[in-house]
């Protein structure tokens, strides 16, 4: 079995789970299931990924490769309870174009949608899906070590983040904890998780192609994600404009408020 096929069949299970997802939501009339289950064909596709491996012996399983699996199953997870804000912005335009899909009966138009939005999510978590297929040797390196660091740095940003917005008054945005650093803490913890993912799926064979789905999945956080997330808050918080101006968007090792 080459690459690309392993790929495609890792594609079409992806696919699959994602079409389940949007027939329920439109079932239920409701954006709620796609929405909260929306990186549920991600953790299908990554175990079913294993599972191609080990029946058609296309290698060994390697501990590098089942930490890197473990990691993504964990922040999956995760993703189904938080995120919602995020997810809501991301997934708006894609909601609404099933939307007037649906409203139009064009359903084959829906479908080649959704295996393209598939496509994306099989691309940004490549990482994982290339050490699904050669993972290498099985005993962690010095750079595995480094990759499961920045992964766990990721999940703690991130926990703090969520645990930090909860605490936020309905009119006026929090600038305080981690917010007083960056202006998207919880996007530093993602980036931190991805690069960390990625730096894993180095050690793997061949997998050097899988850095094409980090720079997308950069591309899309810095570019449609977080201009998103800034024009909502800027509707929703009167005084995020003077916060906004003068924050570093995602790194910085400088209290600035």
């Amino acid at each position: 079995m080459s690459n690309f096929e392993f790929l495609i069949i890792l594609l079409f299970c992806n696919s699959i789970i994602l079409i389940g997802l949007v027939l329920r939501s439109i079932k239920k009339k409701s954006p709620r299931i796609i929405l909260k289950f929306f990186f549920l064909p991600v953790i299908v596709s990554c175990l079913f990924g294993l599972f191609i491996q080990e029946v058609f012996q296309v290698s060994e399983i390697s501990n590098r490769q089942l930490m890197a699996n473990f990691l993504l199953v964990i922040w999956c997870l995760k993703s189904f309870y938080s995120y919602k804000s995020i997810k809501s912005l991301l997934l708006e335009d894609f909601l609404a174009f099933i939307r007037r899909q649906i409203s139009d009966k064009k359903y084959l138009a829906l479908l080649t949608k959704v295996v393209k939005v598939s496509s994306i999510q099989i691309i940004c978590f490549s990482s994982v899906f290339s050490l699904n297929y050669l993972s290498g040797y099985s005993q962690f390196s010095f750079s595995d070590i480094i990759g499961i660091i920045l992964c766990l740095i990721g999940l703690f940003i991130e926990l703090i983040a969520d645990k930090e917005i909860k605490t936020m008054e309905k009119d006026k945005y929090l600038t305080k904890g981690l917010r007083s650093y960056v202006l998207h803490p919880n996007i530093t913890g993602i980036i931190f998780f991805l690069t960390g993912l990625q730096v894993l799926a180095f050690g793997g064979v061949g997998s050097e192609w899988s850095f094409i789905g980090l720079l997308i999945a950069t591309f899309i956080i810095y570019k449609i994600l977080m201009p998103k997330i800034e024009s909502n808050l800027l509707k929703k918080y009167p005084n995020y404009s003077s916060y906004l101006n003068k924050m570093p968007k995602i790194f910085s090792f400088k209290k600035i408020i």
